[in-house]
């Protein structure tokens, strides 16, 4: 038996052996004191302090419960034990451990740096952002906490505040990898990926093996377009730790923008078998499967997502999946879309009441637009000619860019609006206080769950809010007031189906501005073929099983026809097979169906001079690709889906002039394209006259759309003012 000094020999030997980082021999010297002493609480403590700093925090928990169990009152044995919970991920654990070290010392910025922690491990930023303040009172030359102080911030939506925490940390230790790592981060997610890619070139010249570093650089590459260059980080970084999650997720996500949907799909499930609970990687998951035309595993998958770790982006993509879902109805997607404002928007709504501009009153309204696709994309050719147009009336246009990449498409959206605001990287709260001082009157969403800017409408920063073109119906959102809509996506009598007030245009829900580039127009492909060829350019998530039932009716009907799918991802002989045995299935010849993968778009529109008679797709109908095909003087046969994703076609045609191509329902979709495929003399008539006929519709009139615009938006005005 040892008595006091003799014990407190030891101890000063054992912990002067941890302080010079004597791992085995102290441990050695503790379990030698212990066999002696076996009560000793300090002992214990000790013990548990080497296996923590040895990566044993199971046997490390046991050691500090034993020094609890003698000795409640020392706060350091909590502290350490709630260290030891959270790296075996027991947050909820590890808080209430720090909470007792504290109880016993709150003078302690050690305590409150690993509340802090526990509390950013179960996602409660905002609190364990207190924390780290809390322990930087007491300590402020602390680097780490700065650092993760800026990680709290980062995931609040705090941005600059973020930077600042990041910058102090940094300046404090200028090698800090953890606090530079993250300020790479942070820059990317800022808008600011060249400075992130300056920074992470000076850490990896001085660590080259350091694989976070090489996932950061992939991240910032990609935001800066350089996609051959993030993939070659992404492989380095798998290279040097081939199981490493956020490496194999960020490669597979960047696959998927590649159109290598194989290797996508496998690096997903890798995630997943290492990690079944990866919530995100089981959203990736589903967005490879949707793109491969299985849409309904892909809603299995994000429903999965949403289930594991529920957030509003995560959850956004889960509505968005439903959109393609056969069977989901306008009553559904209602119900889902609110349960998400409920669960992530309402809170903020009822935070922030809308802004009042009482010297407005009889002014010229002041119409914002937020997209982070002010360039050549869908939304640059349907949203372009009506900006360019409302510029010319008694409005002021302002538009919110939440884009770096630039373009002529985007040089002439900037060209329209009388305030441009470039806000990449700019947090929810950022963009909303800004939109809020710009006293924008009408602030249009064209992004809806597509996007990450909901939660910025969320924040009622205009007077009125409104989605149009970036999504398809409502948003779920209590604080957006209206959804541009037309007679066809939005039937009289179905305005229960959306939260919003429905505003309908006189005379077509968008304004299609052609490429000035777009090829001629060629001779009707079936007089020189002999056969008839069907065409769809459609995205391969809208095959749903019942549009290639009756494409594969309307096969058997036409004789010798072919059928040429064409978009990205389509030319991967897995997808090919996949959608080949679809069509076996049901009769079909496999040689019967033909297949391109992505090209540039000129190119793409080119492919129009092989096809006869266009095919729409169902439950989620062609947008744009109807009026490219009608541009290149092809027909689309359609029928009107049963919620607003598969109206847009109906929409199209009607304003263009086109209601013979619109049957009344399926079985009446497959009847007129077989009978259109048997006229081919009125094919090569609407072949030749098509473009110059869409091109003086009201789909191709931008003066006109944008009066009608103004017209019903200064209506939706009067009406807020004078309520």
């Amino acid at each position: 038996m040892l008595d006091r000094p003799a014990i407190d020999t030891a101890l000063t030997a054992i912990q002067q052996q941890i302080d010079l980082g004597l791992w085995e021999s102290a441990e050695s010297a503790c379990r030698q004191l212990l066999g002696l002493a076996p009560q000793e609480a300090p002992a214990w403590f000790r013990l548990g302090v080497i296996q923590l700093h040895t990566a044993r925090a199971r046997e490390a928990e046991a050691s500090l419960r034993q020094a609890i169990a003698f000795d409640p009152r020392y706060a350091g044995s909590w502290n350490n034990l709630s260290v030891a919970l959270r790296e075996q991920g027991q947050a909820a654990a590890a808080e209430a451990a720090s909470r007792q070290a504290l109880a016993l010392d709150s003078a302690n910025a050690s305590h409150w740096l690993n509340l802090g922690n526990a509390l950013y491990s179960q996602g409660r930023w905002e609190e364990a952002a207190r924390a780290y303040r809390q322990s930087l009172a007491l300590h402020e030359n602390d680097a780490g906490a700065w650092s993760n102080l800026g990680a709290a911030e980062q995931r609040r939506g705090r941005l600059a505040a973020a930077q600042e925490a990041y910058e102090r940390s940094l300046a404090l230790a200028p090698g800090y990898l953890g606090a530079q790592i993250n300020l790479a981060y942070l820059l990317t997610e800022r808008g600011q990926p060249q400075g992130a890619v300056q920074l992470l070139e000076q850490v990896l010249r001085q660590n080259p093996d350091l694989t976070a570093a090489w996932v950061a650089r992939g991240n910032a590459l990609k935001l800066l377009g350089e996609l051959e260059q993030a993939e070659g980080a992404y492989r380095q970084a798998i290279q040097l730790s081939p199981r490493h999650i956020s490496a194999r997720y960020s490669l597979a996500l960047l696959l998927l923008l590649r159109w290598s949907l194989p290797e996508a799909a496998a690096l997903a499930k890798e995630v997943l078998t290492d990690d079944p609970k990866c919530a995100e990687a089981w959203t990736l998951l589903g967005a490879v499967q949707q793109a491969e035309a299985q849409s309904e595993e892909a809603l299995l998958a994000r429903r999965r997502s949403v289930e594991i770790e529920p957030n509003a982006d995560r959850h956004s993509m889960l509505l968005l999946g439903m959109q393609y879902a056969a069977g989901v109805t306008a009553q559904e997607l209602l119900q889902a879309h609110q349960a998400w404002d409920r669960a992530y928007a309402q809170p903020l709504d009822a935070a922030q009441p809308p802004p009042i501009f009482p010297n407005h009153e009889n002014q010229p309204l002041r119409i914002g637009f937020v997209s982070t696709d002010f360039g050549f994309h869908p939304i640059g050719f349907l949203a372009l000619r009506a900006i360019e147009c409302l510029r010319e009336l008694d409005c002021t246009v302002l538009c919110y860019n939440d884009r770096l990449a630039e373009d002529a498409y985007t040089r002439r959206f900037r060209a329209a609006a009388h305030e441009w605001r470039q806000v990449a990287g700019f947090s929810h709260e950022e963009l909303a206080e800004l939109i809020r001082r710009d006293e924008v009157d009408v602030l249009f969403d064209l992004i809806g769950h597509v996007g990450k800017r909901l939660m910025v409408f969320a924040r009622r920063p205009a007077p009125l809010q409104v989605t149009w073109l970036g999504y398809v119906g409502t948003t779920g959102l209590a604080a957006m007031d209206y959804v541009l809509a037309d007679r066809h996506h939005i039937r009289s009598g179905e305005e229960a189906y959306y939260v919003e007030r429905v505003l309908r245009m006189p005379r077509g829900y968008t304004c299609y501005g052609p490429p000035v580039d777009a090829p001629a127009v060629g001779p009707l492909p079936a007089l020189a073929k002999g056969r008839v060829t069907l065409g769809c350019f459609n995205n391969p998530a809208k095959f749903s099983p019942r549009i290639l039932g009756a494409w594969a009716e309307i096969l058997r009907s036409v004789p010798g026809s072919d059928l040429l799918l064409r978009y990205g991802g389509l030319q991967q002989p897995s997808l090919q097979e996949r959608l080949r045995g679809r069509f076996v299935e049901r009769g079909i010849e496999p040689e019967r169906i033909l297949f391109e993968g992505w090209s540039p778009h000129r190119e793409m529109l080119g492919g129009y001079s092989r096809v006869d008679l266009a095919l729409d797709t169902q439950p989620y109908s062609g947008g744009l690709t109807t009026c490219e095909a009608l541009w290149m003087g092809v027909p689309v046969v359609t029928f009107p889906g049963q919620t607003f994703a598969g109206r847009h076609s109906v929409s199209y045609l009607t304003t263009a002039g086109y209601g013979e191509c619109i049957a009344a329902d399926a079985a009446d979709y497959v009847r007129l394209a077989v009978d259109w495929s048997s006229r081919l003399d009125e094919l090569v008539g609407l072949r030749a006259q098509m473009r110059q006929r869409v091109g003086a519709s009201p789909l191709c009139n931008g003066p006109a759309f944008a009066r009608d615009l103004l017209a019903v938006l200064s209506s939706a005005w009067k009406s807020r003012m004078s309520g």
